[in-house]
């Protein structure tokens, strides 16, 4: 009702003496009658009364900044832009006046950070809408801020206290996303010492709702840095795999006369016991980081605006299918990216439209659920279902085993339509999710894939850089193969000229490259698969591929692994 009113006759309020007792002061803050007693000087009500108005401003427009839909929203920027402007105003007011609001108004340390926090929230939000990672670098800075000055340092409530904890949530995500895991390790000590603080001081029953949390995050960092790669010092070396001008592959001349670039990626995980930090799996991040630019170099390249759906319903990621090409602006490519677990039908009769054996299974229920189940389940996703969406140029990454995705998904509006699937079968010695699937791990960094196919959790700076340089050489020699051949599908030719999915079918034959040769591979259902066909037979049987592939396996200390060349 208040804010209403203010909004109605903003300038009144503003010059209302007694304004002050129209408002719930925030709790911590002086009680209505410490402020009313105190001898304020015009100048210093003036203050007061800016301060709440904007700090109850602020908070209106950022709860109406949660209830908007995630994508599709088209007024989205307008809010988005009113909420910053607010935020900033109220940033530079409560700096300008510390001095009257510390000592008139009785602002907290924590009120500060409580600001900060929820600009460095905007930021990381308007980050996910637009995939710029400039505005995840500001939230970081913010959050960095927050703990320099340590506004959280000092709490007499519960309430107080689980706002810092969602304060450490929040920047351990951020913190994850620019890949500073040196960073994550000290903001998950500081988490675990805050729990420990709630479990023994405040007695409350979110302890182990907190502690799920911190294991989370713990197996979530366990996963990305299963590999460390060291300096001589012992240091370790971190590892960014953003495209960058060193890891792009570049034609010497446009591939296709219709160039198409990748515009939109809808990235669903659905996978069980996949280390996960929030919404966000592992495989989801892996696939993600790779459609980024590093921030300080390709200028002129923008990034794909990325969705993130995790264990969506059927219906959700059906609307974000149809919102997603919506959007879509001609020679444009859409991606879509499926990371989940496969169910086989046990009905297979009956006369429809679905002609596959089994399906991918959404559904929010625990993994031990999973089970064979009719065809007409509705929280499983058919091959057939993505079809009415391919109405535009589409690349279909597809990390599961059921191969109906190939059989059943094809190019029916005639526009081209690539699918990459991963292998049916996976080692025993390899299988389990603790750090993600085998296929999305070759597309995010092809040395991390070799290395986990030869069991090695540790090598040196110098394998790591002599392995980036014969990567690098062998994926320039895949594209030669690729553009210099006439058997290759034109629906593949046009999709190269975009850098992302460029590196993407590049890493993805040299994966299949690399199993082909890996002696615990041994049959196709072990190999990954591609519609239209790569051509991998004439890929692998190149001798400079097989001799780059054995280069690094002997960078590795692992050449008994391949069969030579």
């Amino acid at each position: 009702m208040i804010m209403a009113e203010m909004e109605k006759h903003p300038d009144s309020y503003m010059n209302d003496g007694n304004f002050l007792n129209k408002l719930l002061i925030p709790k911590g803050n002086l009680t209505y009658e410490q402020v009313a007693t105190q001898t304020l000087s015009p100048d210093e009500k003036r203050i007061i009364n800016d301060f709440v108005y904007l700090l109850e401003k602020s908070k209106q427009l950022f709860q109406q900044l949660r209830h908007l839909p995630q994508h599709g929203h088209f007024n989205w920027q307008v809010h988005f832009s009113r909420t910053f402007d607010c935020f900033s105003k109220l940033w530079k007011f409560q700096q300008d006046h510390r001095g009257v609001l510390d000592m008139k108004y009785g602002l907290q340390r924590w009120q500060i950070g409580e600001i900060a926090s929820r600009i460095g929230q905007l930021y990381y939000h308007y980050y996910l809408r637009t995939s710029d990672t400039n505005y995840l670098h500001e939230a970081l800075i913010f959050y960095l801020a927050i703990r320099q000055r340590d506004y959280y340092s000092k709490f007499d409530s519960e309430e107080i206290l689980v706002k810092k904890l969602r304060y450490y949530a929040r920047f351990l995500v951020v913190s994850i996303m620019v890949n500073k895991m040196d960073l994550v390790l000290e903001l998950k000590s500081e988490l675990a010492g805050l729990i420990e603080d709630m479990s023994t001081e405040q007695n409350t029953q979110d302890v182990d709702e907190w502690k799920g949390i911190l294991n989370e995050v713990t197996a979530f960092r366990n996963a990305l840095c299963h590999l460390t790669v060291t300096r001589a010092d012992t240091s370790g070396v971190t590892l960014s795999h953003r495209l960058i001008t060193e890891n792009m592959v570049l034609p010497e001349t446009t591939l296709s006369p219709n160039p198409l670039k990748l515009q939109n990626a809808l990235i669903v995980g659905t996978k069980i016991g996949q280390p996960k930090v929030t919404e966000l799996s592992l495989d989801m991040y892996r696939i993600g980081s790779i459609l980024e630019k590093n921030p300080k170099c390709l200028s002129a390249l923008k990034n794909p605006i990325k969705q993130y759906l995790y264990k969506p319903s059927a219906r959700e990621l059906m609307c974000s299918l149809a919102e997603m090409g919506n959007v879509l602006q001609r020679q444009s490519v859409q991606l879509i990216y499926l990371s989940g677990n496969n169910v086989t039908y046990t009905d297979r009769g009956g006369q429809d439209a679905y002609t596959s054996d089994g399906g991918m299974h959404f559904s929010h229920k625990d993994t031990s659920e999973l089970k064979p189940s009719s065809r007409y389940c509705p929280e499983l996703l058919h091959a057939e279902d993505l079809n009415p969406f391919l109405r535009h140029p589409t690349l279909l990454i597809v990390e599961g085993e059921e191969k109906s995705f190939l059989n059943n998904t094809s190019a029916v509006f005639r526009q081209p339509v690539v699918v990459l699937l991963s292998p049916k079968l996976i080692p025993h010695t390899l299988k389990g999710d603790k750090v993600g699937s085998l296929m999305t791990l070759f597309l995010h960094c092809p040395m991390m894939g070799m290395s986990l196919l030869c069991n090695i959790d540790q090598i040196s700076e110098s394998q790591w850089r002599k392995g980036l340089i014969i990567i690098r050489g062998l994926l320039a020699e895949i594209l030669t193969i690729i553009s210099s051949s006439k058997n290759i599908h034109s629906h593949i030719i046009q999709l190269l000229d975009d850098p992302f999915i460029r590196l993407i079918l590049l890493r993805f034959c040299l994966f299949t490259a690399v199993l082909q040769m890996h002696t615990a591979f041994k049959t196709e259902e072990y190999y990954p698969t591609s519609v239209p066909s790569l051509k991998f037979a004439e890929i692998c049987s190149k001798p400079a591929i097989k001799r780059g592939i054995i280069d690094i396996a002997n960078i590795l200390e692992s050449v008994v692994l391949f069969s030579a060349p």
